[in-house]
């Protein structure tokens, strides 16, 4: 888990500012410049980036039962806000000046090719017979009751899908699970043994499988839980998150 995040920072600079603000109405003689300190924001940025760079590097090693591999979409957008805190900081701080309508130019042609290739990744089910789709509304697939689980394509945009997959009767071999959130969200509950092959992507969204998370402007996370021990039946789920979150828990 995380113990830097966007709002944990964001929440000490409003609350240095309020209190700034407080003496500067309450004490005689303190004038603090609230604009020298409001210059100071991107060490956001800065410090959030070192803090998921070296969340990189430590979230390989998960456990015996599960298996994760190194989260390139985490490590460049560490990298991307290193180079966004370091940049306006420099320009706050008059140590240098980038000018930064060349990043701006850049960013949002890039975020919209990220797009494109989030959505043409992963397994083609042309012959998958499961799949729903849900728009501007919420669906449910599963429930208490025993049900067989098939490949198949889950979307939701601008809506949200809920999968339990606890009473699921899985075939023998893998079985594909497409999901794709669009301003939206997919939630999949999923039993502690199942053998699962868990590989997620995000632009500008989250993705998370049990208690690995991964968002921001770019985010992916590949991990393969309990597969030695079951693996005659394997649940494959390729996620992507544009604008939305796909979230895998136990349950």
């Amino acid at each position: 888990m995380r113990i830097l995040s966007g709002r944990f920072l964001l929440g000490i600079l409003i609350l240095v500012v309020g209190v700034i603000l407080l003496l500067n109405n309450l004490v005689e003689g303190i004038d603090i410049d609230v604009r020298q300190v409001l210059h100071l924001w991107p060490v956001i940025p800065l410090v959030l980036g070192g803090s998921w760079l070296f969340d990189a590097f430590k979230s390989t090693s998960t456990g015996e039962q599960q298996k994760a591999f190194f989260p390139w979409g985490q490590f460049v957008t560490s990298l991307i806000a290193i180079a966004i805190g370091v940049i306006f900081l420099g320009r706050n701080l008059d140590l240098f000046y980038v000018d930064t309508r060349i990043f701006w130019n850049l960013l949002w042609p890039v975020v919209l090719i990220l797009i494109g290739i989030s959505l043409l990744r992963g397994r083609a089910l042309s012959s998958a017979k499961g799949g729903r789709f849900a728009f501007m509304g919420g669906s449910e697939v599963g429930g208490s009751e025993p049900w067989k689980l098939e490949s198949g394509s889950y979307f939701a945009f601008m809506g949200g899908i809920e999968m339990d997959l606890r009473s699921a009767e899985l075939p023998e071999g893998e079985t594909v699970l497409d999901l794709t959130a669009i301003m939206g969200g997919i939630d999949v509950k999923v039993p502690r043994d199942l053998a699962v092959i868990f590989d997620g992507n995000a632009v500008l969204g989250g993705v998370t499988f049990k208690d690995h998370e991964d968002g921001g402007l770019i985010g992916g996370r590949k991990i393969e839980s309990n597969v030695e021990e079951n693996a005659s039946k394997v649940v494959r789920i390729q996620a992507r998150a544009i604008m939305g979150g796909v979230e895998v828990k136990e349950a």
